[in-house]
């Protein structure tokens, strides 16, 4: 057990690479525009006048929104399903080729105040039948179980190491720091150790990720089969509460969609790291200067794989149905306070680009029921039928129907509830309320916090 590392944050003597990684934190945030404002506004309101006003005009006009948005979200969905097929998948069907030369994998796990899913994640990763494993957990200033499960768990599997409340650098991302903390440790026994090899490993995960066996040896095997420096994979997403299920499974896909295996080493394309597995050679994550290069910015996990690129290493992104499952959230509470920290994160200072997500949000998921109401209650009114109501009601019927589409394919990633998808609404309403919580932090300059730590990260604040 250890409590006090050896060496401060800010002392340490490991040789940073030249990476600018403010400038590659800031490339990866989403550019504000007002061009993007103004349409999607735009749009809201003339679907809001066509309901009002259903003159022929103002309905073709929705159906051409329509007939656009169908065809947009079709080759989406024609991306997803072509993405994931393409993306090596590590399942528990897979059957393994002999091997008897494992490279040596070091897994560091931080965790802060997570005594609902640690235990059994942490006895998951334990009792891998990995022949070369090397576990490291740190518990980052935790005040709830977290130090006594972890206490438990090296009396038990004496093979695992664990450090308690490592020394907080007021500069650095919480996680960062206790990751890097973990490293010089692991750093300094692999200086003594003779059998070190270029071959290597460091896994990061989270404490909420349950392993099943296997999962180590699929994806090493990928990770040297396809001359990787990085592999990410994505567990499969367990949804219970219905705000995990309305707001999480989409968003899941979305990465997916922009993970093209061929291209994904292309410097045009964006990096994918997910922090619940990030496989990365030791070499590499030396090269890039590891957390330490990393501890001003966010999100980690992603500059991770933006920074293996940027010095010329592979990357790697994989699936899987079944040997790793993550429950990220708990409830709507903790789906809102983390969903408002990474948009805060990606969106930084600008409320161009939550104003915009609303008005997108109100034109697509919010605006099918008003148009389907719309048509129906005037003909009710008036006492007759009318084709031009008629076609604005079957509009809305094509968005909503459309909308719930969006969830095609995703039971392959995620679990949820066959009703989740004819939900939407409710979700678009939860994105909406989402959007101002955030305008209100950042009008008001609230700081960014996760579990009752505020965030100093350099990237917290705006930068032009």
């Amino acid at each position: 057990m250890i409590d006090e590392p050896p060496r401060q944050p800010d002392t340490v003597d490991a040789e940073l690479s030249s990476i600018d990684m403010g400038a590659l934190a800031q490339r990866l945030r989403p550019t504000a525009s007002s061009m993007a404002l103004v349409f999607w506004w735009g749009i809201f309101f003339a679907l809001i006048a066509a309901c009002f006003y259903p003159s022929t005009l103002a309905v073709s006009a929705v159906w051409l929104f329509v007939f656009l948005l169908f065809a947009n979200r079709e080759v989406r969905r024609r991306i997803f399903l072509r993405n994931l097929d393409g993306l090596p998948c590590l399942s528990g069907d897979a059957a393994l080729d002999a091997q008897q030369d494992w490279p040596k994998v070091t897994v560091v796990v931080p965790a802060r105040d997570e005594e609902a899913t640690l235990e059994e994640a942490a006895h998951s990763l334990v009792t891998l039948p990995y022949p070369n494993l090397d576990i490291w957990f740190v518990n980052d200033h935790s005040t709830d179980r977290t130090r006594q499960i972890l206490d438990t768990i090296q009396r038990e599997f004496p093979q695992v190491h664990v450090m308690h409340d490592p020394p907080v650098n007021a500069e650095w991302f919480g996680k960062s720091n206790a990751l890097w903390q973990a490293f010089l440790l692991i750093d300094r026994e692999r200086e003594t150790n003779a059998a070190r090899s270029d071959r290597d490993w460091l896994l990061f995960g989270d404490a909420d990720v349950v392993f099943a066996p296997g999962v180590l040896q699929q994806a090493v095997a990928v990770a040297e089969r396809d001359q990787l420096d990085f592999l990410t994979c994505m567990p499969h997403l367990i949804a219970k509460s219905w705000a995990e299920q309305l707001l999480l499974p989409t968003g899941w896909r979305g990465i997916v969609q922009g993970a093209h295996y061929d291209r994904l080493n292309d410097p045009k394309s964006f990096p994918i790291g997910i922090g619940a597995f990030m496989l990365v050679k030791y070499s590499t994550y030396q090269g890039f200067g590891g957390h330490k290069a990393l501890g001003q910015w966010h999100p980690e996990d992603t500059l991770m794989a933006a920074a293996v690129k940027q010095i010329g290493g592979r990357v790697g992104f994989a699936w899987t149905p079944d040997l790793l499952r993550v429950r990220f959230y708990n409830g709507y509470r903790d789906v809102k306070n983390n969903t408002l920290r990474k948009m805060r994160i990606f969106f930084g200072e600008h409320i161009h680009l939550p104003l915009t997500m609303m008005a997108l949000r109100l034109s697509t998921t919010l605006m099918a029921l008003p148009m389907i109401a719309a048509g129906i209650l005037q003909q009710l009114v008036a006492g007759g039928f009318d084709l031009t109501l008629t076609f604005l009601s079957l509009a809305g019927v094509v968005l909503y129907v459309d909308e719930a589409r969006e969830y095609k394919g995703i039971e392959r990633i995620a679990e949820f509830h066959p009703l989740a998808p004819w939900l939407h609404p409710v979700s678009g309403v939860l994105r909406v309320w989402f959007a101002l919580s955030l305008i209100g932090q950042i009008v008001t300059n609230k700081p960014m916090e996760w579990r009752g730590r505020k965030e100093f990260g350099t990237n917290t604040d705006a930068h032009e």
